[in-house]
């Protein structure tokens, strides 16, 4: 048996050695990580689009001002909704007590009363095969740190990487863009 340890439900927060790359300046909330490989949505790239905009053409009733994420790289013309668990539907899974993540439209009711307390909505999804996720963690790609609602929900998107790292005491800022011992 291995020691694999999951890192599902927790944040990978991108270090500034990952500059120029598609994940550089980002906090993915991995929902499912196993032997097999790793799942995430990247919560804080903002597209200039909102839900209500990409759903018009739909009979569903759908609140103004949700804007949709670029939440990661692979099938990007898939829709993902991160919500927190105070509602749950058919098509939901948790990812812990506070977040779950449902990929159907099922969020939307035709009354549109009974949408989740927070509600993101996000394109593409990032992936990772088994073992290299945790290759990327030894290389110090990511910072790993534990759930925190507000991260997800509250904080604005620009400034999500830098106060995720400071939860855990660390200043991004601090951080040398290149590796390398002095």
């Amino acid at each position: 048996m291995s020691d694999f340890s999951s890192l599902s439900g927790q944040l990978l927060v991108s270090l500034p050695s990952m500059q120029g790359d598609y994940f550089s300046h980002t906090v993915t909330l991995l929902i499912e990580h196993n032997d097999e490989g790793a799942f995430g949505l990247v919560i804080n790239k903002p597209l200039d689009e909102e839900l209500s905009d990409l759903l018009a053409d739909t009979a569903l009733t759908c609140p103004q001002g949700i804007t949709v994420l670029e939440s990661g790289p692979v099938e990007q013309n898939r829709l993902f909704f991160l919500h927190t668990s105070d509602q749950t539907f058919e098509n939901s899974h948790p990812i812990n007590d506070h977040v779950s993540l449902t990929t159907t439209l099922d969020v939307f009711d035709a009354e549109g009363d009974t949408l989740p307390e927070h509600l993101l909505a996000g394109l593409g999804y990032a992936g990772w095969s088994g073992g290299q996720l945790e290759e990327e963690i030894r290389a110090d790609v990511w910072l790993v740190v534990p759930y925190v609602n507000e991260i997800v929900f509250d904080v604005p998107f620009e400034h999500r990487p830098e106060f995720a790292a400071k939860t855990i005491g660390i200043d991004l800022n601090l951080i040398s863009p290149t590796p390398g011992h002095g």
